[in-house]
C-alpha cells in the first residue's frame, strides 16, 4: 500500500459496521487515501471526512467513484461483497493488485483474485494497519487525478441544483438534494428500489452509517415503507425517511396500516412519473422500445388519508421544500407526492469505456 501510486479503498457493506467505521476514520485520518463507497456502504464517511470521499459506486460504471476506482494501481476492499457490484463491473484491470480486507473469505473470480487477504476482525485489521500507514501521501499527479473526480462530484450536483424542474416536472437529483438539505445527520432514510434509489445513492451525503439504506442484492420492490417503519420503532426522536418510485410504493402501500396501527412518525416521499421507469429506460437501451411498462396514476392524498396519514402533493421545488418541512414537523405518517421529469434517465445507464489507464502507468 505504501508503494502505490494511486491506491484507493473501496467500503462495501461490512465496512459499515460502527466500530469498523470508527477504525476506518483513524486509518485514513492522516494519510491522503481516497474512499468510495458502495450503495451498502453508504455513511462510512463523517463530515471532518469528507475530503476523502469519492462517491458511490453501484449498477452503471459512470460515476467519479468508478474513474478513480480504474485509475488505482492497489485497491483496499473493506467488507466489500460482490452482490454490492460484481467485480467484472468495476474492476477494469484484473491484473492489477487487490488487498481483501473482510471477516469473510474472498468470493474469487476473473475479476476479483486478491493479491492478499486479510481475514478476520475488520476493525481490528484497520487498527493494526493504521499506525503502518500513518502520513501516507499520494504524489502530486494522483492527488490532482483524485481532486478531479472530487470537483466533478460538486458540478454534478450544482448542474442538478441549476435545472430543479422543467415542464415535465421536478428534477429527481435536485429533490434529492433538497431532501439532504432539510435533514439532520441522524436522520434515517430508507431507500426503495426502482430509478428512485440511483437518485439516492449518487447524491444524497450521508455521514452515519446504517442510515442511507439500500436493497443492492436483491433489489426488492417495496421496501422503502417497511423498513422506514422498523426504523422509527428503533430509532424514536429522529427523523425517518422513505423514498420510492409510485410502482414501488404500492408493493408495500397497505404497510400504512401497520405504521397507523404501531404510532409511528415519518414520511414519505413517492417520486411519480406514472412508469416503471428504471426498467423503461433499461428496455429502450437494450431493445430501442419499452413493453410493458405503464403504470396508471392515482390519487395519493385519497388514498393516504384512507390510512390516517397526511396526504400532500408538490407540483414545484418550492412546494416540495415547504411541503417536506410540514411533514418532517407533523406526528403520524405523512407522504408526499412528487411529479418528477425522468426523461434523461438514459443517461444514468451509460457506461464509460473500459479501459482507463491506471496512474502508475502514466509516463
Amino acid at each position: 500500500m505504501r508503494a502505490a501510486r494511486s491506491p484507493v479503498l473501496l467500503v462495501g457493506d461490512r465496512g459499515s459496521d460502527p466500530e469498523v467505521t470508527a477504525a476506518l476514520h483513524r486509518l485514513i485520518a492522516d494519510t491522503d487515501l481516497p474512499v468510495v463507497e458502495t450503495f451498502q456502504g453508504a455513511g462510512v464517511l463523517s463530515r471532518e471526512l469528507e475530503t476523502h470521499y469519492l462517491g458511490r459506486v453501484g449498477l452503471f460504471r459512470n460515476q467519479p467513484g468508478d474513474v478513480v476506482l480504474a485509475r488505482a494501481d492497489v485497491v483496499i476492499t473493506v467488507g466489500y461483497d460482490p452482490v454490492e457490484y460484481d467485480a467484472a463491473l468495476w474492476n477494469t484491470d484484473a491484473t492489477r493488485a487487490i488487498i481483501h480486507i473482510d471477516a469473510v473469505p474472498a468470493s474469487i473470480d476473473n475479476h476479483y483474485q486478491p493479491a492478499v487477504e486479510l481475514h478476520g476482525d475488520i476493525a481490528g485489521t484497520l487498527g493494526e494497519l493504521a499506525p503502518l500507514l500513518s502520513g501516507l501521501r499520494l504524489d502530486a499527479e494522483a492527488n490532482s487525478a483524485t481532486a478531479e473526480q472530487r470537483d466533478r462530484l460538486t458540478t454534478i450536483d450544482e448542474e442538478a441544483r441549476a435545472t430543479s424542474e422543467s415542464g415535465l416536472g421536478l428534477n429527481p437529483a435536485a429533490v434529492v438534494l433538497d431532501l439532504r438539505d432539510n435533514l439532520a445527520d441522524d436522520a434515517t432514510v430508507a431507500c426503495d428500489v426502482g430509478s428512485n434509489y440511483i437518485y439516492m445513492a449518487r447524491h444524497f451525503r450521508c455521514y452515519r452509517p446504517r442510515h442511507l439504506l439500500f436493497s443492492n442484492g436483491q433489489q426488492t420492490l417495496g421496501v422503502a415503507l417497511p423498513w422506514a417503519i422498523a426504523a422509527a420503532l428503533v430509532r424514536p426522536g429522529t427523523q425517518i425517511v422513505s423514498v420510492s418510485g409510485d410502482g414501488g410504493f404500492l408493493f408495500s402501500a397497505q404497510e400504512l396500516e401497520t405504521a397507523h396501527r404501531l404510532g409511528v412518525t415519518l414520511a414519505h416521499i413517492i417520486l411519480r412519473d406514472d412508469t416503471y421507469d428504471m426498467v423503461a429506460f433499461q428496455e429502450v437501451m437494450k431493445y430501442g422500445r419499452t413493453s410493458g411498462i405503464q403504470l396508471g396514476s392515482y390519487d395519493t392524498v385519497s388514498y393516504a388519508a384512507a390510512f390516517a396519514a397526511h396526504g400532500h402533493r408538490a407540483n414545484s421545488m418550492a412546494e416540495f421544500v415547504s411541503t417536506l418541512e410540514t411533514a418532517l414537523a407533523e406526528p403520524g405518517v405523512s407522504i408526499i407526492d412528487a411529479p418528477v421529469d425522468y426523461s434523461h434517465n438514459s443517461d444514468l445507464g451509460q457506461t464509460t469505456p473500459r479501459r482507463c489507464v491506471p496512474l502508475s502507468r502514466y509516463d
